[in-house]
């Protein structure tokens, strides 16, 4: 079956999962179904104001990116449906283990 999108990009998306600490270096995650490279450069992102990755991202200037995948879709799903600010250990319930990424002050 073909359907014309027009200009709205390309379909599916990837669920990326935007990594950042918080002001004590608590790590949190989020994901992010807009986004991804620009000119090839340049990482854009589309999310909100009222997440805390939000208020990370403008606190420290950082977060890692990862592409969530078959081997990961309980994690994932946990850190796209619970609230860093209601659950601040959410990385932790998710079962994940994250390290610091050598680049940028922000998990892997």
């Amino acid at each position: 079956m073909r359907k014309n999108f027009k200009n709205v990009g390309f379909y599916p998306q990837p669920v990326l999962v935007i990594g950042t600490y918080d002001e004590t270096g608590v790590p949190d995650a989020m994901n992010v179904g807009w986004g991804g490279l620009v000119g090839g450069a340049y990482v854009e992102l589309n999310i909100s104001k009222g997440h805390k990755t939000t208020e990370n991202i403008r606190l420290k200037g950082a977060f890692t990116m990862s592409f969530a995948d078959q081997a990961h879709l309980v994690e994932a799903d946990y850190v796209g449906l619970v609230s860093g600010y209601e659950v601040p250990d959410k990385i932790a319930r998710a079962g994940l283990h994250p390290v610091k990424s050598e680049f940028v002050d922000a998990p892997l």
